[in-house]
């Protein structure tokens, strides 16, 4: 088991008190003997019963009442006050109502420290919610804390819905809450959570959310980009370029290959974009990766070059005109490596196209970010020999195949995000209850360490990881740089 440096074993127990089974079996007995018939009285008793029973005066049940009360109104000042009204409570969306009871999978009802996680159980992204609530549940069983209360609320993957779940959160009593899991959704949480001093972990990539009580969990693509230039500056390459979709990841990518470039003292050759829409093998791709390459021009630097020599006699320059009419371009592109921020089905037609196009993976490096982390790449040639930054694999795959052997199924690749926060906020319920959870806790310079490697908080929010190096291979993927096991190892 694995958990922030702390492996730990952990064991189920049921209890079931039989002396309350006892006493509940004693009760009943109790109320069947009461409800049980005397014999029946004979005829002259119940006669001199009812002459009694006549006799009686209205004196005698005056003392059985209560004392008459002058005041027209109740006495109400020893009845109990309901519990006050907290204001949150209008911002809770109805619920429906649910049948039967269930044994509660996270914590108990006399846990002293809770903890809300906001998903999206329900909906479109309920899958990777309810992926994501397994693997918490998975360091929750590992804290074997009981005094630690995971609640789980349901975002519906909707912007009302995270508010909902956030107000329902700090009703209930919530002293950190982890999520929501899109940023649309963390200005709502936000400003429900400050007021009362409720910092937000949010499990989402985007950066622009990070500070003012929300810290950023996710695996964001600006270290991803600033890990994969620094080891490719140490290789020796300066000129770079981009071929990055027409999309907010894409301007994220290029944003900070621009950030990197500038802190590294790098040259960035040139950045193309292309639709995210465009239908696969269509001529578009093909008129980008032309050029992307240059293609048109290096293909007339050829004919130029050919001509220099085709009326020329030596051996040497018939040789040499011989050796271009099998080319197809002359020279080489002007930057020695390209960044392409694209995985799956595209990124396997855009690697060869690139490549067909005269940009030679032998001679310009490849590189990719986490979407790279996919094994069936192995079987593109083009992409051999690529490289990519994402956390460790080994502990990836440990936390894979566990997940699988309890819940029988694969998770998402992010599941281990909830793992790992939920691991950091059993580590920090440890602390006093005035400092558990504070900022000054969360933002511990030494860091933490979970299934994605080692993590910490700066104080602009956003999770510093330290990431590995890795090439794709014929096979698999391959480590090139492992990924670093302190922070210190990251200072130069």
């Amino acid at each position: 088991m694995f958990l922030l440096k702390i492996v730990s074993r952990s064991r189920m127990a049921a209890v079931w008190n039989s002396a309350l089974s006892f006493s509940a079996i004693a009760l009943l007995s109790v109320a069947i003997a009461a409800c049980q018939q005397t014999p029946a009285a004979d005829s002259d008793q119940e006669a001199k019963d009812l002459a009694n029973a006549s006799t009686a005066t209205s004196q005698d049940l005056d003392k059985l009442l209560p004392p008459k009360s002058n005041s027209p109104y109740e006495d109400l000042a020893n009845t109990p006050t309901a519990a006050p009204f907290d204001p949150y409570s209008r911002f809770i969306e109805p619920a429906p109502s649910v049948i039967g009871t269930a044994v509660p999978e996270f914590g108990t009802a006399t846990s002293s420290v809770k903890v809300a996680i906001l998903l999206p159980l329900s909906g479109a992204h309920q899958n990777i919610g309810n992926d994501l609530l397994r693997a918490a549940n998975m360091a929750l069983f590992d804290l074997n804390n009981p005094q630690l209360q995971l609640m789980p609320y349901d975002t519906k993957g909707t912007t009302r819905g995270a508010e909902s779940a956030a107000a329902e959160a700090l009703v209930a009593g919530a002293e950190l809450i982890l999520g929501p899991l899109f940023s649309t959704s963390v200005g709502p949480v936000r400003a429900l959570a400050r007021p009362r001093n409720v910092n937000v972990v949010t499990f989402s990539t985007d950066t622009t959310v990070a500070g003012d009580g929300v810290f950023v969990m996710g695996l964001t693509v600006g270290q991803q980009v600033q890990r994969i230039m620094e080891f490719s500056y140490r290789q020796g390459l300066l000129n770079f370029a981009v071929l990055a979709p027409d999309s907010p990841y894409g301007d994220a990518v290029i944003n900070n290959v621009f950030a990197s470039g500038d802190t590294l003292g790098l040259n960035i050759d040139r950045v193309m974009r292309y639709p995210v829409n465009v239908e696969q093998g269509a001529q578009d791709l093909h008129e980008i990766a032309k050029i992307m390459g240059d293609y048109t021009l290096r293909q007339k630097q050829l004919e130029e070059e050919i001509k220099l020599y085709e009326n020329e006699t030596d051996t040497a320059s018939e040789e040499y005109v011989e050796k271009l009419e099998k080319m197809d371009t002359f020279g080489d592109v002007s930057f020695d490596a390209l960044i392409i921020p694209e995985g799956g089905a595209r990124l396997k037609e855009l690697a060869p196209l690139l490549s067909y196009y005269d940009i030679d993976p032998e001679v310009v490096q490849f590189i990719g970010t986490g979407l790279w982390a996919d094994q069936s790449l192995t079987s593109e040639p083009a992409l051999v020999g690529g490289w990519f930054s994402a956390p460790s694999p080994e502990k990836a795959k440990a936390f894979q195949a566990r997940f699988e052997q309890i819940y029988q199924y694969p998770p998402s690749r992010i599941a281990s995000l909830a793992y790992d926060a939920t691991a950091l906020a059993g580590l920090l319920a440890q602390d006093p209850p005035e400092a558990r959870f504070d900022r000054v806790s969360i933002e511990n310079a030494n860091g933490f360490t979970g299934y994605d490697g080692i993590f910490r908080f700066p104080e602009n929010g956003i999770a510093e990881r330290g990431l590995a190096v890795l090439e794709v291979g014929r096979r698999e993927l391959l480590i090139i740089e492992p990924a670093p096991e302190g922070f210190e190892q990251l200072i130069n």
